[in-house]
């Protein structure tokens, strides 16, 4: 008697056990799933952020080429009462020669050895 009621429950219990994987199997699919769909949601968002950042840029880099076009900027130029120059000046600035007893003589730091 004990052993049939031994037998009756090992019986319940292995269709417990082949439920619950059943279940533990069907609830990890659901949720890989839904995590695939999540996924696929975010990268079509990328896309389109990428996508109109991309449309963002090139209407900047063609207002950067209009703003700096020669013919904007001479009409700017020629609104501020600016006009050609007719004299250039040239200046030339001697360099600082490197030692390496001074190091820092070219950056002027006011220690050159020629003042």
């Amino acid at each position: 008697m004990v052993r049939n009621h031994r037998s009756r429950y090992t019986v319940h219990g292995r269709i417990a056990l082949g439920v619950t994987a059943i279940l533990l199997v069907s609830l990890s699919y659901v949720l890989l799933t839904a995590n695939i769909t999540a996924l696929s949601y975010a990268v079509e968002r990328a896309h389109e952020q990428r996508t109109q950042l991309e449309l963002q840029s090139a209407r900047l880099d063609d207002q950067i080429a209009t703003m700096t076009s020669d013919d904007r900027l001479a009409a700017v130029a020629a609104k501020l009462g600016m006009v050609e120059p007719t004299q250039f000046l040239r200046v030339t600035i001697a360099q600082a020669a490197w030692s390496p007893e001074r190091p820092l003589a070219f950056l002027g730091n006011g220690s050159s050895p020629g003042r």
